[in-house]
C-alpha cells in the first residue's frame, strides 16, 4: 500500500508529465512551420505546405522574412495556450499537465534555437547583415534577444509550474512548490540548450542514450528529491486512479508518437 501510494502521489504524475513532452512537440513543430508559411503569404510570397521530418522539419515557403516566421508561430501557440488556460481554468490532472508542458516548450525552445545560430537563426543573421548590420553586431543582437526571451520565458514557465505543482501535489508548501518549479524549468532550459549546442555537427543530447539520461534525471530529481512524500495527515483530494488513468493515456500517446517517428515520418502536409 505504501509503495502504491508513493507511485500515485509523486512518481506517476511526474512520469506522466514527461511522457507528454514528445507528442506535444509535434504540435510545436506544426505551429513553427505554419508560422513560416503564413508569414510568407502575408508578404506576398509562396507557401505550398510543410514537411515534418525525423531530424528536421521545414516549410515549403519563400519570402524575405520567412526565417523568423517559425518563432512567431510558436509564440502564437504559447499565447493561445495561456489564454485558453486562463479562460477555461482546466481542473483535470491531464489538462493541467498538457498546459504546463506546452508552456515550457514554447517558452524556452525558441530562445535556444535563436541562440544556436543555426537554421532559422542563421537565416535571420543573413537578413540583419543584408540590412547593413555587420556580422558581430548581428550576432550580439540576436543573442541578446534570445537571452532576453529566455529570461521572460523561464519566468512565465516558473509561474505556471509553481501553480501546477501546488495543485498536483497539494501538500507542498508554496516555497517548496516554487523551488520544484525552478528546478524543473532550469533543467528544461539546460536540455534545450544542450540539444542546440553542437559537438561536430550534432547536438549534445541528439542521440537516444543522452535523451534517456536527461529523462531519468528529470524523473528522479523531481519524484524523489524536489517533491517530498505526502504527510500521513494529508487527506487526498482526488482518487488514486486519476493519476493512473492519465498515465495510461499519456503512455499510449507517447508510444504512438514514437511509432510515427520511426515508421511514418517524414510526412508532407499540403497547404490548401
Amino acid at each position: 500500500m505504501k509503495l502504491s501510494a508513493a507511485l500515485s502521489d509523486r512518481f506517476i504524475p511526474i512520469l506522466t508529465l514527461l511522457l507528454l513532452s514528445t507528442p506535444l512537440s509535434y504540435i510545436g513543430a506544426f505551429f513553427h512551420e505554419e508560422g513560416h508559411g503564413l508569414l510568407a503569404l502575408a508578404q506576398g510570397g509562396t507557401f505550398t505546405g510543410i514537411v515534418i521530418g525525423r531530424d528536421v522539419s521545414y516549410a515549403l515557403a519563400n519570402s524575405y522574412l520567412v526565417s523568423i516566421g517559425g518563432w512567431m508561430g510558436q509564440y502564437v501557440l504559447l499565447l493561445i495556450t495561456l489564454g485558453l488556460s486562463w479562460r477555461l481554468r482546466p481542473n483535470s490532472f491531464l489538462a493541467q499537465s498538457t498546459v504546463a508542458m506546452l508552456v515550457l516548450h514554447e517558452s524556452i525552445d525558441q530562445p535556444g534555437y535563436m541562440a544556436s545560430l543555426q537554421g532559422d537563426s542563421a537565416g535571420t543573421l543573413h537578413l540583419l547583415e543584408a540590412a547593413g548590420i555587420d556580422q558581430r553586431a548581428s550576432v550580439a543582437l540576436l543573442e541578446s534577444i534570445a537571452f532576453l526571451l529566455l529570461g521572460v520565458g523561464m519566468y512565465v514557465s516558473w509561474r505556471v509550474f509553481r501553480t501546477y505543482f501546488s495543485r498536483v501535489f497539494p501538500w507542498l508548501e508554496r516555497k517548496r512548490a516554487s523551488e520544484a518549479s525552478v528546478l524543473f524549468v532550469v533543467l528544461g532550459a539546460v536540455t534545450v540548450f544542450a540539444g542546440f549546442t553542437p559537438i561536430g555537427e550534432t547536438g549534445i543530447v541528439s542521440n537516444p542514450f543522452d535523451q534517456a539520461l536527461f529523462f531519468a534525471a528529470f524523473l528522479i530529481l523531481l519524484s524523489f528529491f524536489a517533491v517530498p512524500p505526502a504527510p500521513l495527515s494529508w487527506k487526498k483530494v482526488r482518487k488514486m486512479s486519476t493519476s493512473y488513468a492519465a498515465f495510461a493515456f499519456a503512455l499510449l500517446v507517447f508510444i504512438e508518437a514514437e511509432l510515427v517517428y520511426l515508421f511514418v515520418l517524414p510526412i508532407t502536409i499540403p497547404f490548401p
